[in-house]
């Protein structure tokens, strides 16, 4: 679950803060209950909530509840809604976007522009954007 809300964090993070001629890679790997990213960056999940330590030293919390993420950084509030296989991202910041699984890649696009491919490997995961 843990990997699950921060895949969804990474979305709504990304999707806030690259345009669509930024580029990024971060690895994201999980030891006992703490996932670790390159950037920095850490989240651990208490009860149903996931704590998120960005790398930009802000936090962000996520919970899940049914088909719906709520996540709250920065003062910004998001929700991601699945219906059938395709999420749906709005953000209190105007910005929305879709994410589709195929295979074991998640593809995350955004009406910034910018797309993000997701991969789990391992216990790590594996991010790109453009």
């Amino acid at each position: 679950m843990l990997n699950i809300i921060l895949r969804n964090v990474l979305i709504v993070t990304t999707m806030l803060t690259l345009s669509a001629f930024a580029s990024a890679q971060t690895t994201y790997t999980t030891i006992g209950n703490i996932t670790f990213g390159s950037d920095g960056s850490t989240a651990q999940t208490i009860g149903g909530t996931t704590f998120i330590n960005k790398s930009d030293g802000t936090v962000a919390i996520a919970q899940k509840i049914g088909n719906t993420t709520l996540i709250n950084s920065s003062g910004i509030t998001s929700t991601i809604n699945k219906i059938g296989n395709t999420g749906f991202v709005n953000s209190s910041s105007g910005t929305a976007g879709t994410i589709n699984k195929i295979g074991d890649i998640t593809f995350i696009n955004s009406n910034t522009g910018s797309t993000t491919t997701v991969q789990k490997i391992g216990n790590s995961l594996f991010t790109n954007s453009n």
